[in-house]
């Protein structure tokens, strides 16, 4: 029996898909063959009827709700905009951040992300005036990187603002009515918290209570990610469970009617949805715990995959471009795996009982969000049953005890304790779980980010094997189902060598101001040389590891730094913690400088040899491929010796070859010259960034490249790259490539073709 509500949901979501993609002969298609539908099949006419109708609802109202990203918004300098906080200020450090709703009718500047340098004390819903630049979020410069502005621009947010100083951002009135009593609440149970439990504990308490991650430590949160488990702090279906299973208790206690304590049950958690502003997640779990309660307690049946249904329609409605959010998807299809496949597992197998509930419950929700994950996460958590197991009632005891631990901050703060030293002892217990699970073999493997259509096959197979369940048990699909997921489970675990066999592949990583060079030998090994830097943020973290990650590189075969700057080394620091790693390599005269102290010591206890290069060495990773080592020579230089200390590789393979040339500047740029003469290369990496101090024309005249590419910063303070620079290029008509405007440079080569590709460049193949 077809559902109608799940169906209509379905549809519903199924129209705004085709608008947001633009994808009108399949709009068509689609609508002609739902219209045939109904005019062909007598059984299932109505069905067909509905679909229709609700696709094509939802088709136009994503149309009119939806808007494209411009390409054209101006950047606007010193100017002032005066709104009110939208959410609650996040503070890291010196910087807070927070969205600012205005009272500007343009809908680009409705809502804007502020970053303000330096910790502002605002809450959420007062109103503000602040001064400082507007300046869109820049688009990801790497195939398959997080999209920022793309995912900003589902909230309806098209602009950054920073501020730099105290004295551009103004109060003009503070908060008022049920939004304040409803922070004034939460602050007061933050504070109480945070004065009673150690730092971490309190930060991960409040985690799981109001979904913040002010506070926690950051290898933590990768462990909960790595384990499985980082569920536990986005607030959810869970938490709102936990909620109403207390108030529930109390309303018992009370011996109220069963219309009290549906109102009870309903205020409760609106007021909890309002505490922590209504993420997906909680709106979603909100709306089918007020369902359900109407259920329970008028005596109706509680349908919780109509309440699913429900509970998504309404989200669409609010923000129809919500459906293209991680937080929606993950949410929806995790409580549909508790919902749907989580009941027809505890009927599958021959064995049943609470014991078996235990593993299928966890299973059930993996089962469900496991391609999702890899796809945005690029990780796979085998051991993430195991985790849910073993964490869940610790967990879950935790989540109650912050609750009443809440609620007794603002009735009764000296009783607090009594159930915060207990929920404190809880999460040391999931933290040592946490630890001790995650040492395992395979409790996780990162993998390639997997293609869209064995997504498709995957979640064809799940819903095959499911539907093919009989009355007794058999299932009549099941190795149809079983192939379609095994397929997709091999595509998943291939490692990133197995693909462009046979071709060479250097990639330029955009890492900014700075240096990251991945290469692919034509036999699938890997290397990285540099892995950039930068003083505000881990650029290891945030862009060359989800690099890697995304490629399903596993293992580097050998990592490179070419000197020790911050901006070619930060990077290096945590791909060695992070990735199996065979050898490093550093500059032969810098291998005892401090700089490299970190990474000295991470190569010991990961048990990394290294290895010092220098001129006339030869890198011998496979046949047919040829890795020079063409600096340092032994020279010592007055000025920027570190930079003039640079390993430059040549990199040759057939007619195909490379100039890999570090920070060295022209001194040494001479130095190489002198020492052997250089033949036509195909491609050379500019130094320094194009800096003014690596200007050597006639480096360029030996070497007659083909490309130029300069990895440099987007308006970096530097002034890279130099216009001499780029004038003295020009004038040898040598193709200029920027990582800036360009995006990730990829250069492959089967050693008599070249193909050239970027986000800013077409792809280009030709013969060498």
């Amino acid at each position: 029996m077809v559902k109608t509500w799940p169906l209509a949901a379905a549809s519903f979501a199924a129209g705004i898909v085709l608008a947001y993609y633009h994808i009108w002969i399949l709009n068509v298609l689609v609508i002609i063959a739902l219209f045939l539908s109904v005019l062909m099949c007598k059984r299932f006419y109505r069905q067909a009827f509905l679909c229709l109708l609700v696709l094509l609802g939802g088709l136009f109202y994503a149309g009119l709700s939806i808007r494209d990203i411009p390409h054209d918004l101006p950047v606007v300098q010193g100017t002032s905009r005066t709104g009110t906080v939208q959410d609650f200020p996040s503070t890291d450090g010196d910087k807070t951040t927070f969205i600012l709703k205005t009272v500007y009718s343009s809908p680009w500047e409705k809502k804007i992300r502020v970053v303000c340098y330096f910790p502002a004390n605002f809450s959420r819903g007062d109103t503000v005036t602040i001064r400082g630049n507007l300046k869109p979020p820049r688009r990801p410069g790497n195939p398959g990187e997080f999209n920022y502005p793309l995912y900003l621009s589902h909230s309806g947010i098209y602009y950054n603002m920073t501020v730099k100083k105290p004295s551009d951002l103004s109060l003009v009135s503070q908060q008022q009515g049920l939004l304040r009593l409803v922070d004034d609440f939460r602050r007061q149970g933050e504070k109480i918290i945070k004065q009673t439990l150690p730092d971490n504990e309190a930060a991960i308490l409040l985690g799981m209570l109001l979904g913040s991650r002010e506070g926690i430590d950051e290898q933590q949160y990768e462990d909960f990610q790595k384990t499985g488990i980082i569920h536990l702090f986005s607030v959810s279906g869970l938490h709102v469970g936990f909620l109403l299973l207390l108030m529930g208790w109390i309303s018992s206690l009370l011996s109220l009617s069963n219309r009290s304590r549906f109102w009870v049950g309903t205020i409760t958690l609106l007021i909890y949805g309002t505490m922590i502003a209504w993420p997906v997640s909680v709106m979603r779990s909100v709306m089918m715990g007020i369902i359900g309660l109407l259920a329970y307690y008028s005596g109706r049946e509680n349908s919780l995959l109509n309440a699913w249904a429900i509970a998504g329609i309404i989200t669409l409605i609010i923000n129809p471009a919500a459906l293209f959010t991680i937080s929606f998807q993950l949410t929806f299809i995790a409580t549909w795996g508790l919902i749907y496949i989580f009941p027809r597992l505890r009927t599958a197998p021959p064995f049943k009982g609470r014991a078996w509930d235990l593993i299928a419950l966890p299973l059930a929700a993996e089962l469900a969000v496991l391609p999702l994950v890899a796809y945005y996460f690029n990780i796979l958590t085998p051991v993430s049953i195991l985790t849910n197991i073993l964490v869940a009632y610790f967990s879950g005891a935790a989540v109650i005890l912050g609750f009443l631990s809440l609620l007794l901050a603002n009735l009764l703060p000296g009783l607090t304790g009594l159930f915060l030293y207990p929920a404190g002892l809880f999460i040391e217990l999931i933290l040592f779980i946490t630890k001790w699970v995650q040492i395992l073999p395979y409790a996780y493997i990162w993998v390639a980010t997997p293609p869209v259509i064995i997504i498709i096959l995957y979640y064809t197979g799940i819903l095959s094997g499911l539907l093919g369940i009989t009355q007794n048990g058999k299932n009549k699909w099941s190795g149809f189902a079983a192939g379609l997921v095994l397929f997709f489970l091999i595509g998943l675990l291939l490692p990133g060598s197995v693909y462009n066999r046979g071709w060479l592949e250097v990639d330029f990583i955009d890492v900014g101001q700075g240096d990251a060079i991945l290469l692919k030998t034509p036999q699938g090994k890997f290397m990285l040389i540099d892995g950039g830097g930068n003083t505000f943020y881990d650029v290891g973290k945030t862009t060359v590891l989800p690099y890697l990650h995304r490629r399903g590189i596993r293992e580097l075969v050998l990592l490179v730094n070419t000197h020790p700057d911050n901006d070619h080394l930060q990077g290096v620091e945590r791909v060695a913690e992070e990735i199996s790693v065979k050898n490093l390599a550093l500059p032969k005269s810098l291998l005892d400088c401090r700089e490299y102290s970190t990474l000295r010591k991470t190569a010991v206890n990961n048990r990394i040899p290294i290895v010092g290069l220098e001129a006339g060495q030869t890198v011998n990773i496979e046949p047919g491929l040829s890795i020079k080592v063409l600096h340092p020579g032994g020279e010592t230089y007055v000025k920027n010796n570190n930079n003039n200390q640079s390993v430059v590789l040549k990199v040759s393979y057939g007619a195909f070859s490379m100039l890999l040339t570090g920070d060295i500047e022209a001194e040494a740029m001479e130095s190489i010259l002198a020492r052997e003469p250089f033949a036509a290369t195909t491609v050379v990496k500019v130094p320094h960034h194009g800096s003014q101090g690596s200007l050597l024309p006639e480096f360029y005249r030996q070497s007659l490249p083909r490309y130029a590419i300069i990895s440099v910063g987007a308006d970096n303070l530097f002034g890279h790259p130099h216009p001499n620079v780029l004038a003295a290029l020009q004038q040898e008509n040598i193709k200029i490539l920027r990582t800036d405007q360009d995006g990730a440079v990829i250069f492959l080569s089967d050693g008599e073709r070249i193909s050239v590709k970027s986000s800013g460049v077409k792809r280009i193949v030709r013969d060498l």
